[in-house]
């Protein structure tokens, strides 16, 4: 009998906890009566080969057990060495288990792990944009969620050498705990932004790049993106002070931050970030990946998910 389904595990994700948990998900998969395949990932960079080597073999449905960097790491295996796509009408499905669990909630997808296996045996699926990355070194990536430069991060890089990093609500308050900490030594840059035609130029704190709305743990960065829509909501913060900054994390949790002074909000295809100084980290899907310069785009409709189809609030 050939198995379709591929799931990649992260054990390590969620501070080890997903590891502990995997059999007992296994067991629950089985017991809906899935068949699958299974890849426990091992280094860095071991889920994107595994789903590579997956879909090349035929498989046609590719689970991710872990968190938003695992996450990410699956959705690159969709696409070869060159950035092409290895298998357009394979589905992308999520079993979140992680610090962060930001794309799960824009994708209408439960956390817990009975109501993830549902919808995965439901077998609804949707199109969704994909971002893709382009840095100066001619290292490019993917992404699903939001890739942000600046003090997320100088946040995510902090959050990734923390030996306090876990999942679930205490994962969130990892994240806020090192954004505050991260506040005081964080200076900002000095950027030139290109969103399609619109431009933007000045001392920023910020640069995110969004097709969700969550990120950092829950942050309601972009309340107006949709996965599906062929553009990138690209909210810009200028440099403030650390005063300004904590008065105003509340708002940003609550997506009520649009329309403050120093915000700015555009929409576009294509994005390009440079910096007149010191580099900006960039925070892809919770992992600290490249610098500035960079060149953002948006890749409509290019990866398919399972997933309830979305309502306006995915």
């Amino acid at each position: 009998m050939t198995i379709d389904t591929l799931v990649v595990v992260n054990p390590a994700s969620a501070g080890g906890r997903t590891g502990r948990r995997w059999s007992e998900i296994a067991t629950l998969m089985l017991d809906a009566g899935l068949d699958f395949e299974t890849h426990l990932t091992t280094v860095p960079g071991d889920a994107t080969r595994a789903v590579r080597a997956g879909l090349r073999a035929g498989r046609s449905r590719v689970v991710a057990v872990g968190g938003d960097g695992t996450l990410n790491e699956v959705v690159n295996g969709f696409f070869d060495e060159r950035g092409s796509p290895l298998a357009p009408d394979a589905v992308l499905a999520l079993l979140p288990s992680g610090t962060g669990g930001d794309f799960r909630k824009a994708a209408g997808i439960p956390g817990d792990p009975r109501g993830a296996i549902a919808i995965l045996t439901a077998g609804a699926t949707r199109r969704i944009d994909a971002g893709r990355i382009d840095f100066e070194d001619g290292e490019r990536r993917h992404f699903i969620n939001i890739a942000d430069c600046g003090l997320g991060g100088a946040v995510v890089a902090r959050v990734n050498r923390s030996r306090f990093k876990s999942g679930g609500a205490r994962g969130s308050a990892v994240f806020l705990w090192q954004s505050l900490a991260t506040v005081w030594t964080f200076a900002g840059g000095d950027v030139a932004v290109r969103v399609d035609t619109h431009r933007f130029e000045g001392a920023v704190q910020s640069v995110v790049v969004a097709n969700g709305r969550y990120f950092g743990g829950g942050m309601h960065i972009a309340p107006h993106a949709l996965l599906d829509d062929g553009v990138f909501d690209v909210i810009i913060v200028e440099a403030r002070s650390r005063s300004r900054t904590l008065r105003g994390l509340p708002s940003v949790y609550r997506g009520r931050h649009l329309g403050e002074p120093g915000v700015t909000a555009l929409r576009g295809a294509e994005v390009r970030i440079e910096t007149r100084g010191t580099p900006l980290l960039f925070d892809v899907e919770g992992e600290q990946i490249g610098t500035t310069p960079a060149t953002l785009t948006c890749l409509k409709g290019a990866i398919r998910i399972c997933a309830p189809a979305a309502n306006g609030a995915a």
